[in-house]
């Protein structure tokens, strides 16, 4: 199976929405990237969405509303986001990426590009197609792991009407 370019851009971005969940804080905590976990993350879901809604940031984060609107003020803090309230909503909040997200969300692609462009150009279709399934097993064992680890660990999640 050969992959365009542009299905190979899918695949990934599929492959990392499926993982961010998966890895522990301290593996996505580098010092090159100065983010977080979770800022690396919303700066990537601006980043294909333009613009979000605080309760997709947290949705997408899987954190409570509270959470995702203190990772936000840090980032805006940074110059990463930039917050606005909705004309016709002031209950709603849009977050879209500043200047210094889209550079530093910029820089990351970069280099992640540089090393997929030589990915594609080293594998055969064939063995791309293996790599593709390769990492869906990994996800397969990612998601088994966490499962393995909900077990162990209960949270009480207490609603708020």
């Amino acid at each position: 199976m050969k992959l365009t370019e542009n299905q190979w851009e899918q695949q990934i971005y599929q492959f990392v929405d499926q993982i961010k969940d998966l890895l522990s804080p301290q593996i996505w905590e580098n010092i090159l990237f100065d983010c977080s976990k979770n800022e690396l993350f919303t700066l990537w879901l601006l980043y294909r969405r333009g613009e979000s809604t605080m309760t997709q940031v947290a949705d997408y984060l899987h954190v409570p509303l509270n959470t995702a609107t203190g990772i936000i003020a840090r980032m805006e803090k940074r110059r990463l986001v930039i917050r606005e309230r909705s004309a016709e909503d002031k209950r709603v909040v849009t977050i879209r990426m500043g200047d210094l997200g889209e550079d530093q969300i910029q820089a990351i692609l970069k280099e992640f590009l540089h090393y997929s462009g030589k990915v594609l150009k080293a594998f055969s279709p064939e063995e791309m197609d293996l790599l593709l399934r390769m990492m869906n097993q990994v996800l397969d064992i990612l998601q088994e792991e966490q499962g393995a680890g909900a077990k162990k660990k209960k949270v009480k999640k207490i609603e708020i009407q």
